[in-house]
């Protein structure tokens, strides 16, 4: 892919006066799972730059992602943008995959896409499983079970309508995952989680195929600046995730990407280390080694 600012203008108004001659194009008969597969697998993109992002996309990534740092955009010009963002919070060394129709709208809004379990960012997440119901949870000491995806959706809906904050429910393990038939008109494959580290494992091994995925993690401890000036230092990613989320659930400044203390060093899935000693090298090793075109 290349990046030729000119080409992009030309396409974009190209496609751009086909369809106002044409009240029904294509990617409008399409929905937004569609439409991410199409701007995945088209072989016409062409990498951007995030300023060159429509100003709806910009504000999502600048808003919605404020704690990521930019890796990578490029542009299908038929059917829309493709965003790498790389978590510097939440799952450090975590690729995330945002894609936005031409007109800079998110997509994602499809059940069928949706992660739907508490993560407030719509952010592409291939279908790998489901989970097989009858579910148990809890928030808190409250505890429901759901008989099905729409029950499910529902509570969650629910609590969030009520307390005005989107929570993770806690399982009540053991819980079952489906994954989809291994042959055609086969039998689902049913796995049994025992565990928040087993769920995640399975999650990530979904994702392990795909853009969005684990590059590399972070050698624990690790420190941040915070938006307030204050240091949060955290033994382990559970620990960073837990103390992120404190932080923000009582931050009422301007969100802002907490600063990671440098140096730190990272571990590539092939066990190979790297020292990192600033923000540009961090972007550089996201760049080079997590990217779409990276080996």
């Amino acid at each position: 892919m290349r990046k030729i600012t000119l080409f992009i203008f030309l396409s974009v108004f190209f496609y751009s006066c086909s369809d106002s001659m044409n009240p029904f194009s294509k990617d409008d008969l399409m929905n937004d799972s569609q439409l991410i597969a199409a701007i995945e697998n088209d072989a016409s993109a062409i990498n951007i730059d995030a300023a060159d992002l429509p100003v709806p996309s910009l504000r999502v990534v600048e808003e919605e992602y404020f704690d990521h740092i930019f890796v990578s955009a490029s542009i299908s010009p038929k059917y829309g943008y493709s965003v790498s963002m790389g978590d510097m919070t939440r799952d450090v060394g975590d690729i995330a995959k945002i894609y936005f129709a031409r007109d800079g709208r998110i997509l994602g809004s499809d059940d069928s896409i949706r992660n739907g379990i508490g993560d407030d960012r719509h952010r592409h997440a291939r279908k790998c499983f489901r989970f097989a119901f009858p579910l148990s949870f809890h928030f808190g000491d409250e505890h429901f079970t759901a008989n099905s995806k729409e029950e499910f959706m529902s509570i969650l809906k629910q609590r969030y309508e009520s307390s005005g904050v989107k929570e993770k429910p806690t399982f009540s393990y053991p819980i079952q995952i489906e994954y989809k038939p291994e042959t055609d008109g086969g039998d689902p494959v049913i796995v049994t989680i025992n565990s928040d580290e087993e769920l995640k494992n399975a999650y990530q091994a979904c994702r392990g195929d795909e853009n969005d995925k684990k590059c590399f993690s972070i050698e624990f401890p690790v420190s941040f600046y915070m938006p307030d000036g204050t240091i949060i230092t955290a033994e382990n990613e559970e620990d960073l995730s837990e103390k992120m989320k404190t932080f923000y659930a009582s931050f009422s400044g301007r969100k802002q990407r907490p600063q990671l203390i440098y140096p730190v060093t990272i571990i590539f899935e092939d066990g190979s280390v790297m020292t990192i000693n600033n923000l540009l090298e961090m972007r550089k090793a996201w760049k080079e080694n997590c990217g779409r075109n990276s080996n």
